[in-house]
């Protein structure tokens, strides 16, 4: 089996890249940037989607961990070269572009399987899950708390950015309006060491499939919080539109300030001391029901049937 990881030398592309070497994968990665680490590498800039489909061609899969704003284009080069298609999710509104291709995968006889990190991913089996052992509920409520001592970012300063910036979706009554980020916050007590954490109403990909998923579901909403993230919330007043100001786009600034900081990501040879975990919280008219996501950062936990849900760990490195 032969696998390209597209955006393979980022934060969260490197370590998938790590696991499937580990899993003895065949696996190159095509980014922008040359990985820091030893692995077959070709350039590849996803704005060439022509280019990308003649580089990907051959492979089984190809794994994008690029920035969400050209999962499109990742789509279209996979179609092209006949390749197989996964992603880690398209905050929402991308998501709803990018089921638009179903029927184009469909006609190539492609799989194309969207969003499956831990939110969304992990948080949609779990919805499944509980689905199946519990019918359709009145409300579904997916909830994600974090805890890290070291504070840095350790996924895309932009993706944070924009689930601050955008307008959050909420389902209700059959239809989605919309709502000013972060302008509706609830406690939630999560697993420790997390414990309660203050959350905030956010756009999030979950969104996007959970009310075709459970037809009949009244109320769908995403709200998040942890360590640093009311710090970003402050951010993302100052970087969230992404402006020019004396010349430099005020973004890129951003990233490359939280980079010379040492706030981004980790470096191969950390271990981090951060957690994170997702609650998917099914509301019914008479009981409420909850299954979750448990991470802790580089570190795989077993199954919990404590908590009514399933555990997964993913680690960080640095972003190239």
């Amino acid at each position: 089996m032969r696998v390209i990881v597209i955006g393979g030398s980022g934060l969260i592309g490197s370590v998938i890249v790590h696991e499937l070497i580990k899993s003895n994968v065949d696996v190159s990665v095509l980014d922008i940037v040359k990985p820091r680490f030893n692995v077959d590498y070709v350039f590849g800039d996803l704005n060439n989607v022509d280019d990308v489909a003649s580089k990907i061609r051959g492979s089984d899969y190809v794994i994008n961990a690029a920035q969400y704003y050209f999962n499109i284009n990742a789509m279209k080069a996979c179609l092209k070269a006949g390749v197989n298609y996964l992603d880690l999710g398209g905050l929402f509104w991308m998501t709803k572009r990018q089921l638009e291709l179903n029927e184009d995968f469909e006609k190539e006889g492609l799989l194309a399987l969207i969003g499956i990190g831990a939110e969304p991913g992990i948080t949609n089996v779990v919805a499944q899950w509980l689905f199946r052992l519990h019918g359709t509920p009145r409300r579904i409520r997916i909830r994600d708390g974090w805890v890290s001592k070291s504070g840095r970012i350790n996924w895309s300063p932009d993706t944070q950015l924009d689930e601050l910036t955008m307008k959050a979706p909420v389902f209700e009554n059959g239809e989605y309006r919309y709502y000013d980020p972060a302008s509706r916050s609830e406690y939630v007590d999560f697993v420790e060491p997390i414990g309660r954490v203050k959350t905030y109403l956010t756009i999030h990909s979950e969104l996007a499939t959970f009310p075709d998923s459970f037809r009949g579901v009244e109320y769908v909403d995403w709200m998040e919080g942890g360590t640093g993230f009311e710090d970003m919330m402050v951010i993302a007043k100052l970087f969230g539109e992404d402006t020019e100001v004396m010349g430099i786009r005020v973004r890129k600034y951003l990233r490359e300030l939280l980079r010379v900081r040492g706030l981004l990501g980790y470096a191969e040879n950390e271990l981090p001391d951060e957690w994170e975990s997702a609650k998917v919280i099914f509301d019914y008219d008479n009981k409420s029901i909850g299954g979750g996501v448990h991470e802790r950062s580089s570190r795989i936990l077993r199954w919990n049937s404590v908590h009514d849900g399933c555990t997964a760990g993913c680690g960080c490195v640095n972003e190239s």
